[in-house]
């Protein structure tokens, strides 16, 4: 390579690297923007590619920004490109598990940033060189470098593509120059039409990337919903029969307890995934509450003991106390409070390296009387300028937090979202180095007749009721055709609609459903219909019974959550919509209201 002009030190040399590994980002560092004294490899190295002295240890100093995640490459390559400082390169990992991957993360950032040249850097062969042609077309902007690298090698490649970059960028502004020596002889209503032409392009591809975006992430929110769900369903299901099961032998203490924990911990996970499905639902105006008597404090005490494994592992001090009597019932949404505690107090722990997370509960008496919670950490603490970024979405203090600290960034702002359709309200206080109080208030209702607690001791033990759903007539001796392609899901709904008397019949596709139901229309009252299933899905299916002439009531039995899906369902036909975990009382209950008499228990 020939020696890089005397305008080298002027050059852009901004490199972003995107990789889930820390410490690749380290590695990178220490080759591309070195201490003073650099390696004597890397010194002759820089000294061939730069043709320029090595002594006394100076280097070429390259501008390296680093990301974890695709979705957080690709914003600061959108900041810089706005702020005038554009990459002029990016490493990129292909595997980086939850978000993108690294081709997509190209294909997003290329759909904006064209000029950018990128390097693949993988250990695996995930996508042949086919299929990332396929997808990346064919282009000289592209490189793919395979793990393990040795400093020399990324050296070169940094230099050689910044350089490169430089050169067409230096050729661009030439031909832009001739291009404006051209147009100044131009007509004004030419330039004029010729502005207008540029915005009105401009603007039909913004609306189209918006679009794309938008289709993206529900896309992905359905498919991810859908891979978690599917397994939770299983894991939750049989929790749930073993925990009946221990109760009715007697099972001891301790077998129990570490039941329950598994159940706690497993609809933790089901409520990360709902905080995903949740912001989907805030950007189409279809989230909704749904207020009823609601047991505020035993829900609190849930969350308290689901999370107290989790504050004693870092020798963090969780405590609840009421500062005066409180309500033992108000009238909320009791799904969206426990949401809201989740998040505020899964925050405290997560922000606290030392000391304490308290939790004080207290009446706030006015002409709308109010259930006062208060989550007071002493952990790290946020200066008042960033407090408000706190609440948008995928926002977090600063760009360190995730890397730090964990988390979507999702949570308070589904939070305050929450409060606010729930009537109330959270507010913020907090001190660097000292911790934060996040505030939540709530209406709570008429409170005449309701009893008040004076301590969290008044509770009742949490679990104290059986796990064991009530009878729901209707249910016994319901004939249930189960279309559903997991072995794991289909021994568990046999097992959960045996238990309560009814008469099952499993098959694995909707091909197999729809010819079942030809070979004996009469022989079932109700199709329990799985929505992702081989051969034949089951809206496909359900559409084929309902032009068939079929009258029986199916219901959708899906891990897809999102209100469009819902939506489909029943335009196919479907009589109910049921999400996976399975809700057993749900469950029984849709059975027994579309079935009613239509089944007896047979001898």
């Amino acid at each position: 390579m020939s020696p890089l002009p005397e305008t080298t030190t002027a050059m852009n040399r901004r490199v972003l690297l995107i990789d889930d590994n820390e410490a690749i980002h380290r590695d990178f560092r220490k080759i591309l923007t070195p201490p003073a004294m650099a390696s004597a490899d890397l010194l002759a190295a820089e000294a061939a590619l730069f043709g320029a002295p090595t002594s006394g240890g100076e280097r070429v100093q390259f501008e390296l920004v680093t990301a974890s995640q695709g979705e957080a490459g690709y914003e600061l390559a959108k900041q810089a490109a706005a702020a005038g400082r554009p990459f002029a390169m990016a490493f990129v990992d292909v595997r980086m598990p939850p978000g993108w991957n690294g081709l997509e993360t190209i294909e997003r950032i290329w759909a904006e940033l064209p000029d950018v040249e990128m390097v693949i850097c993988t250990a695996f062969s995930d996508f042949s060189w086919e299929e990332t042609l396929r997808r990346l077309g064919r282009t000289d902007r592209l490189l793919i470098v395979k793990k393990p690298f040795d400093q020399v090698e990324v050296l070169q490649i940094a230099s050689a593509l910044t350089h490169k970059w430089n050169l067409e960028q230096q050729a661009r502004r030439t031909l832009s120059d001739l291009s404006s020596l051209v147009s100044e002889r131009t007509h004004d209503l030419e330039l004029a039409r010729d502005s207008l032409l540029a915005m009105n392009h401009d603007l039909v591809a913004a609306r189209d990337a918006a679009e794309a975006a938008n289709r993206s992430k529900t896309m992905f929110l359905a498919n991810i919903s859908h891979e978690l769900r599917t397994p939770m369903t299983a894991i939750i299901g049989y929790a749930d029969e073993l925990q009946e099961h221990m109760s009715a032998r007697g099972a001891a203490l301790p077998e129990r307890e570490a039941l329950e924990t598994i159940r706690r911990n497993a609809n933790h996970l089901v409520a990360i995934i709902n905080d995903l499905l949740e912001i989907s639902k805030m950007d189409t105006g279809k989230l909704v509450v749904e207020r009823g008597p609601c047991d505020a404090l035993s829900i609190l005490n849930e969350v308290i003991l689901l999370l107290q494994p989790k504050a004693a592992a870092k020798q963090v001090t969780l405590a609840c106390e009421y500062a005066s009597a409180v309500p033992g019932r108000i009238v909320t949404d009791p799904l969206r409070l426990r949401q809201i505690l989740l998040n505020l107090l899964d925050n405290a722990i997560k922000f606290t390296q030392r000391g304490e997370v308290h939790v004080g509960v207290r009446l706030q008496a006015a002409d709308e009387p109010r259930l006062v919670i208060a989550v007071r950490d002493s952990g790290v603490g946020i200066s008042d300028e960033t407090i408000e970024r706190l609440f948008q979405p995928f926002a977090q203090a600063d760009s360190s937090t995730s890397r730090r600290f964990g988390g979507t960034g999702l949570g308070l702002a589904i939070s305050r979202q929450l409060a606010h359709l729930l009537g109330g309200a959270i507010d913020v206080h907090s001190e660097p180095d000292v911790g934060s109080t996040f505030t939540l208030s709530l209406p709570t209702g008429d409170l005449d007749g309701v009893p008040m607690l004076g301590s969290p001791s008044d509770l009742p033990p949490a679990g104290a009721a059986s796990a064991r759903p009530d009878p729901v007539p209707g249910v016994a001796g319901a004939r249930i055709l189960v279309a559903e392609d997991g072995r794991d899901n289909q021994l568990l709904l046999l097992h959960m609609l045996r238990r309560v008397g009814c008469e099952v019949e499993l098959v694995a596709d909707g091909a197999a459903c729809v010819q079942r139901m030809q070979q004996a229309p009469a022989a079932f009252d109700l199709v329990l219909m799985d929505i992702q299933m081989p051969v034949l899905d089951g809206i496909a299916a359900t559409r084929q019974l309902r032009e068939r002439g079929h009258r029986v009531p199916i219901v959708a039995l899906t891990a897809n959550a999102l209100p469009q899906n819902q939506e489909v369902c029943a335009d196919a036909g479907c009589d109910g919509f049921l999400t996976k975990p399975i809700d057993r009382r749900r469950l029984f209950e849709t059975i027994g209201r579309l079935v009613g008499d239509r089944a007896a228990p047979r001898a």
